[in-house]
């Protein structure tokens, strides 16, 4: 991953450098380059999007010949992965030592982490406690934590914490409060305090009064067997105040129907949460660490 990125760089990089371990630097990610890599270098420890171990997989036809036994730690982050797609991680990669690392640049970053044990049986979830040095709570509002079944706003407090974001000190007061970041991840806490995200505060979509999880809408969509991927945001609406609206990605030789989606939907979720609009795409605009750019979808729906 990109190391002008914090966490490859302070976490990954310098962390390695601070131990006298090796570091190994690609000039940009290739899938069967990377298989490459760590084959050759002999790699113990590997951080990507969930993006990047599904392209090797996807497009290294010989996948199976390389070896990869090397490596003692395989990180993710950036997005949480299924219960199907974690079993067919550890048995393609043939390793069990999968983690799921969630935090903020804010925060160093540092925040919590889904261990190998929890990968299939919490899937989606990003773990229950935070690592070493940072703490966590989630605030229903400035006043309450939120409890088992509820849904609220990631808030910690860090060794690591930043001190306020360069030259904004608008920013930087609407960011903290009584020294705790408000990350602007909403979370639902499981009855055995597991953390799933549902949403950004951000990009949650208020419509007619009702809140939508885009998540919950996009989890929906993924079961779709016409669609390979999907990202759900919220557009302006003038009675309504704003509409859900779905982009898609059709699977290869499969053709996406919007009447047919609207009525899958429609069988699964609440009549409000059902997209108005769905448009279907060839791909996904991405960050270089694989998080779909919402906004550009946005303004793709905006200008038709």
């Amino acid at each position: 991953m990109p190391i002008w990125h914090s966490f490859p760089l302070n976490n990954l990089l310098v962390g390695s450098l601070f131990v006298g371990a090796t570091v190994v630097l690609l000039p940009e990610y290739h899938p069967v380059r990377f298989l490459e890599t760590v084959q050759q270098e002999r790699c113990t420890l590997f951080f990507g999007a969930p993006i990047a171990y599904l392209m090797a997989m996807k497009m290294a036809p010989d996948f199976a010949s390389y070896d990869l036994s090397s490596v003692r730690a395989w990180l993710y982050g950036g997005g949480p992965i299924d219960a199907g797609t974690a079993r067919v991680l550890a048995e393609r990669y043939r390793s069990e030592r999968f983690y799921q690392v969630f935090g903020m640049t804010e925060t160093g970053p540092t925040g919590t982490a889904l261990l190998p044990e929890e990968q299939v049986v919490k899937a989606g979830s990003i773990g229950r406690h935070a690592v070493s040095g940072c703490t966590i709570k989630v605030m229903r509002d400035e006043q309450h934590e939120a409890g088992p079944g509820e849904v609220g706003e990631i808030w910690m407090r860090c060794q690591s914490m930043m001190q306020g974001y360069y030259r904004d000190p608008a920013a930087t007061a609407a960011a903290f409060h009584d020294g705790w970041y408000r990350t602007g991840d909403l979370v639902r806490i499981a009855e055995d305090g597991y953390l799933f995200i549902v949403d950004r505060v951000k990009d949650m979509i208020v419509t007619g009064g009702e809140n939508v999880y885009s998540k919950e809408v996009e989890d929906v969509l993924a079961g779709h067997p016409a669609i390979s991927e999907v990202a759900v945001v919220g557009m302006p609406h003038p009675e309504w105040g704003e509409s859900v609206a779905a982009v898609v990605v059709a699977k290869a030789d499969a053709s996406v129907d919007v009447e047919d989606i609207q009525a899958y939907c429609a069988e699964r979720l609440a009549k409000y949460k059902v997209p108005r609009q769905v448009r279907v795409v060839e791909a996904m605009p991405r960050t270089p660490t694989g998080k779909v750019m919402k906004y550009q979808l946005r303004e793709r729906l905006r200008t038709g």
